[in-house]
């Protein structure tokens, strides 16, 4: 699963959950990516541990710190930058089209297009599934409204920055 992180001068950091290993019921292994500028700068492995119905992380499996539980949050400080937080998809408009232009983010292959020329959409409705880096993701719509122009066919192989849909 993709994270945008983006602060308000639209600058971005990408999160990538690579591999979950599930060792068993009580200890899961994530495995994340993260990518600033189309460039890998981090990977890490992160476990995460359930005991007495509370949560644990740790990077080396050896200290654990509790976590606390919260609700997925929207935004996140880190040091002087706030970040919107969207899993999954980068609302059109964040990726340097205007609003309703749904442009590739990276090199994939249109595995599905959900919607017809015509059609109306709701936002966070998924429009394309993109397959990229080996892992299938969706591509949601970032607002209501009618499906102008579909530019791309299911088995396309496309480049980053690549106009796919546009929705007025």
């Amino acid at each position: 699963m993709r994270t945008y992180l983006i602060d308000t001068n639209k600058d971005e950091v990408i999160v990538d959950l690579t591999k979950t290993i599930v060792h068993n019921s009580d200890l899961i292994e994530f495995e994340f990516s993260t990518c600033v500028d189309n460039k890998l700068v981090n990977s890490e492995n992160i476990f995460v541990r359930r005991l007495a119905n509370n949560y644990f992380s740790s990077t080396d499996g050896k200290s654990w710190r509790k976590l606390a539980r919260q609700n997925l949050p929207k935004k996140i400080l880190n040091v002087d930058r706030v970040f919107d937080i969207y899993r999954g998809y980068k609302p059109s408009g964040l990726s340097g089209g205007a609003e309703g232009e749904l442009l590739t983010q990276m090199p994939g292959k249109i595995v599905k297009i959900m919607v017809k020329e015509g059609d109306e959409v709701k936002k966070g409705q998924t429009l394309i599934i993109l397959e990229a880096m080996k892992m299938e993701n969706e591509i949601k719509c970032g607002m209501d409204g009618t499906v102008k122009a579909i530019h791309v066919n299911e088995g396309d192989a496309l480049e980053s920055g690549v106009l796919m849909m546009e929705v007025e």
